[in-house]
């Protein structure tokens, strides 16, 4: 064997002998300090520095304290960060495929998105491992709703009405926009400045959300009707990740998996006590003009099918959601998720 080989074979062999450095991954978050969800991705970054012996921790920046999704992202390309936790609406700045559950009025009901998810997360968590970002899976956020200052039953009530969408959630303005309503663009973090300032008259939230932002003191109403889904991840540099050693990688990976298994499984439950927080607060509920339902669903489904035929996301993918969608609406997909192990 030459020298330069040996040497090669010397220093890979010192790379699983000589310990890597700790690590620190640094992770922002909007998420309230002192949050069910602070407590608990705390309580998992304690076990991950426990059994790795200290060799991996976290920093958690949480409160928004780091600034929007945009300024995390930012900080994230510039190594200031390492990573933080995203909410649907804003992932398709790192895949484009990453807000799909999302898509306004695709599903009908919880039980609808379970099927589809058993489906398509293995799909949409690999495209953003490819894409350079290592997740732990998604957590379920719950339905969002319509809560106004004013009674919202048709698209008429709508009018003029000053509705948030999120910074860079194109495919929520476009379907607003096709309905024949002008929202307003910002960030999360500015809307309940908004809302007490008449800036906003309307958003669509989580029962959840309204009331950890506190955005419910300044809304009245709630349409009965689920607009879209809403879900969340943690995404971290893949450069950052890959500075740990591989085992305590896997260490990370299993103990960040079922902290956010448990957030998905808790989501259902703690959205139905926040909606009923917010009826017992004062919230009135609305039954929206059902005739018009089913045209707002044809609408807002041509503009999802223009957005993809766009790029804005696969239509590939697009074709598969509403197909598993249609399969459990007419019954295969009900006896499947019946009978499954």
């Amino acid at each position: 064997m030459n020298r330069r080989l040996l040497l090669g074979v010397i220093l890979w062999g010192l790379m699983w002998v000589v310990p890597l450095p700790a690590q620190t991954l640094k992770i922002a978050t909007l998420a309230p300090e002192g949050s069910s969800w602070m407590s608990d991705m705390r309580a998992g970054a304690d076990k991950i520095q426990q059994r790795s012996h200290g060799r991996v921790t976290f920093k958690f920046y949480g409160g928004g304290v780091q600034g929007n999704d945009r300024q995390v992202q930012r900080k994230m390309r510039t190594g200031q960060l390492h990573g933080g936790a995203f909410t649907s609406g804003s992932m398709a700045k790192f895949h484009k495929n990453a807000d799909l559950y999302a898509l306004p009025m695709m599903f009908n009901d919880a039980d609808e998105v379970a099927y589809a998810r058993r489906k398509l997360d293995p799909v949409l968590r690999q495209q953003l491992e490819d894409a350079g970002y290592v997740n732990f899976g998604f957590a379920g956020g719950g339905f969002a709703y319509m809560m106004s200052n004013l009674p919202l039953r048709s698209l008429a009530d709508l009018s003029g009405q000053k509705v948030w969408t999120p910074e860079g959630d194109i495919i929520a303005y476009a379907a607003l926009q096709a309905l024949g309503v002008a929202p307003v663009t910002m960030p999360l973090t500015d809307v309940m400045t908004a809302l007490q300032t008449d800036l906003l008259n309307s958003v669509a939230v989580p029962p959840v959300g309204a009331v950890g932002l506190q955005w419910h003191t300044r809304l009245q109403y709630i349409t009965e009707l689920p607009l879209a889904y809403v879900y969340g991840a943690i995404l971290i540099e893949r450069t950052a990740f890959d500075r740990i050693a591989p085992p305590d990688q896997a260490l990370v990976r299993e103990v960040m998996q079922r902290v956010y298994r448990q957030f998905d499984e808790k989501s259902m439950a703690d959205n139905n006590h926040a909606m009923q927080a917010l009826r017992e607060s004062g919230l009135q509920l609305v039954k929206p003009d059902l005739a018009e339902v089913q045209s707002w669903r044809g609408i807002v489904t041509d503009s999802h099918r223009q957005q993809a035929q766009a790029g804005v996301f696969d239509l590939a993918l697009l074709d598969q959601l509403q197909g598993l969608l249609d399969e459990y609406r007419h019954g295969k997909g009900r006896v499947q998720a019946v009978n499954r192990p």
